[in-house]
């Protein structure tokens, strides 16, 4: 009986090791430089991808730089982790905007989407503040959660007059996903593990009862 308890007890940790719940944030620490042209980039189970440039680091290691136009480098994000998750939030440090003269309101030039199964299922939009250093934590709430997909995008602003191309310089850094859920265990696999504990159980049983 003492072998059957440990038995189910491994099992069970099993089980407990693949259960959703997990948190992740990706810091954008082995993130390469501008000349890297990278498309993608993976880190602690999260992989982003830049729609409409590339994924770089521009003024300092450490962090996704982010322009809203005219240049090389992503201004649309898309994070995903192979499963569902609750999107919590990232921070954004602003490194100043290419005013040409006086410093109009912005509209809002921040846009952050959740996706779930190509359905749009959260939204949020915000104005960026302009001065250079300052840093805004973006707190996301229930409307991303349970997501398969986050899209972060910068939006080069409607009073581009005021601007030159790239208007917005923002890095961005610590985003932070809930609750991962695992990437789904092949059936084979999780019925091979089932079989071999249930042939181990039955094969005790039959042992204890011949004893």
């Amino acid at each position: 009986m003492k072998m059957v308890q440990k038995t189910l007890a491994a099992v069970a940790v099993v089980a407990a090791s693949t259960a959703p719940g997990l948190t992740a944030t990706m810091s954008f620490g082995s993130l390469p430089d501008e000349g890297a042209m990278a498309s993608s980039y993976s880190e602690n189970g999260i992989t982003v991808s830049g729609l409409d440039g590339t994924l770089a680091w521009f003024t300092a290691p450490g962090a996704l730089h982010v322009d809203d136009a005219g240049t090389g480098l992503a201004s649309t994000l898309r994070f995903v982790t192979g499963g569902l998750f609750d999107a919590a939030g990232f921070t954004l440090t602003s490194l100043g905007y290419n005013f040409q003269g006086k410093r109009d309101r912005l509209t809002d030039n921040l846009f952050v989407s959740g996706f779930l199964g190509g359905a749009l299922v959260g939204s949020a939009s915000y104005i960026l503040e302009d001065e250079s250093g300052t840093v805004q934590s973006i707190l996301l709430g229930a409307a991303f959660a349970g997501i398969d997909r986050l899209e972060i995008a910068l939006t080069y602003p409607v009073n581009r007059g005021t601007c030159d191309a790239p208007c917005g310089h923002f890095d961005l850094n610590d985003v932070t996903l809930n609750n991962i859920a695992p990437a789904a265990v092949p059936l084979p696999a999780g019925g091979g593990l089932l079989a071999f504990v249930l042939g181990g159980v039955g094969l005790l049983s039959m042992r204890r009862r011949r004893g």
